[in-house]
């Protein structure tokens, strides 16, 4: 009887082993990182020299949320398994024991003692037919395909965050320069007027004017290293670094923001279907539809094969109980009182509400892109004009100091025009960053950052 037992659970394994090969053929991970490979970070006084593609890159390999965006496409990849294995064979095995504590039966004026028994009982089961075992395996793997899309979704995300800080940090640097330049020429005027108020050519409310606008001057610069030191702070983390890593931007704020790099972005045409929220609803229409026959094959009926074997390690005086036992079962849906109708409209009106919200999305991001290449040309006459504005300040300045210098002008009249040149130099960087945001958000929108 052990042998004919082993014999039925070998034939029965063996009637699944086609179909759980068939079915691990494409379940490996396409062009996914190992894990070994995406772990680990750079850590301690290390420095990065990164341009911004590899900063995307860097990002992609060790950001938190990337790493738990490929976790979910394999756990994705283990649900479909999951959902195959249901129609492969199972065995399970169950041992007991049990002791009537001396009862004794009586049988024909016979008083029968009960003696303690103990049973090994195996069963071996496999699905034959079930209408809703395919759809539910075709339902796993659009799952998991939207793992994979959210996957891709994520990484879009972070190269935007990336260079949103990358960019950040570059123009915080020219902000810094433009500041440190007028720093420099605020001193050498200061100077030159104390010395002129010491041989009594210029009053001494003329130096205490520049000295104040000298120390206003360098306070914006301390605010703008902080301002730059969160910026740095950002893009570590963005990257995945320890927070005392020195990163080093190898790319330039001109390059990345070329006249021919902004013109190239706005020809760009823009195509919905490749973007990964249309794809995604994409999958959520074919999920409803894969939901609407799991609820029309649920009238069908469910067929199984099923095998117990039964070993007595004790047995009890009468036994009747039979060693092995095969047989079919069948589960055949009769009458639901209109329930499982009711389900499978409800699955319709679903898939109508899923092409509904992928027909709105699509309508969304048109216009969203239309706002998007408005905001850019915006941006970019702003610079423009406040890049013009900024030449213009500079030139009155220099003319109201070489005035000062020569005594036709107060320093009233100084402190009036570098007031004007610091707002100017701060319209000008706030057209910079608009450009850099109004970019980069079209960018990511197209999929080409």
């Amino acid at each position: 009887m052990k042998i004919r037992f082993k014999q039925i659970i070998s034939c029965m394994a063996v009637a699944g082993m086609a179909l759980a090969a068939h079915a691990r053929e494409g379940q490996e991970p396409q062009g996914q990182p190992q894990p070994q490979e995406q772990q680990g970070t750079v850590s301690g006084n290390s420095m990065l020299q990164l341009t911004l593609k590899e900063a995307q890159e860097h990002a992609l390999l060790h950001n938190k949320n990337i790493l738990n965006a490929g976790l979910a496409v394999s756990e994705a990849q283990k649900k479909v398994w999951e959902s195959i294995s249901a129609g492969l064979p199972q065995v399970n095995a169950t041992l007991d024991y049990q002791n009537m504590m001396g009862f004794k039966m009586n049988f024909a004026g016979m008083s029968i003692a009960m003696e303690p028994t103990s049973t090994f009982q195996a069963q071996v089961t496999q699905l034959l037919f079930n209408g809703s075992y395919w759809t539910g395996i075709k339902m796993a793997k659009i799952g998991e395909e939207m793992s994979e899309t959210m996957r891709q979704q994520s990484e879009l995300d972070i190269k935007q965050q990336v260079r949103s800080a990358y960019l950040s940090i570059l123009v915080t640097q020219e902000n810094r320069a433009i500041l440190e330049k007028s720093l420099a020429d605020m001193e050498t005027l200061a100077k030159s007027t104390a010395d002129m108020v010491k041989i009594g050519v210029a009053e001494q409310t003329d130096a205490d004017q520049l000295t104040v606008q000298v120390a206003s001057v360098m306070n914006n610069i301390k605010m703008v290293e902080r301002g730059l030191e969160l910026a740095y702070n950002l893009l570590r983390f963005h990257l995945g670094v320890d927070m005392n890593t020195t990163v080093v931007l190898k790319d330039s704020l001109n390059s990345l923001m070329s006249e021919t790099a902004v013109q190239a972005t706005l020809g760009t045409p823009f195509e919905p279907d490749n973007n990964y929220s249309v794809r995604l609803l994409d999958k959520q229409t074919e999920l409803a539809r894969k939901q609407m026959q799991l609820e029309q094959t649920s009238v069908l009926p469910s067929i199984g094969l099923f095998y117990n074997y039964t070993y007595k390690l004790k047995a009890s005086t009468f036994d009747m109980t039979p060693q092995n036992i095969i047989g079919l079962q069948a589960s055949i849906p009769i009458f639901a009182s209109g329930s499982r109708h009711s389900k499978i409209q409800q699955a319709k009106i679903g898939v109508e509400t899923a092409q509904n919200n992928r027909d709105l999305a699509t309508e969304q991001l048109l216009l969203q892109e239309k706002q998007l290449r408005f905001n850019l040309n915006n941006a970019l006459e702003t610079l423009h004009l406040q890049k013009e504005t900024l030449t213009v300040s500079q030139r009155v300045l220099e003319s109201v100091l070489r005035k000062f210098r020569q005594g036709v002008s107060s320093s009233l009249d100084v402190t009036t025009a570098n007031t004007s040149l610091l707002q100017a130099q701060g319209n000008y960087i706030s057209a910079v960053n608009d450009v850099a945001t109004a970019l980069t958000e079209l960018e990511k929108l197209l999929n080409t950052l």
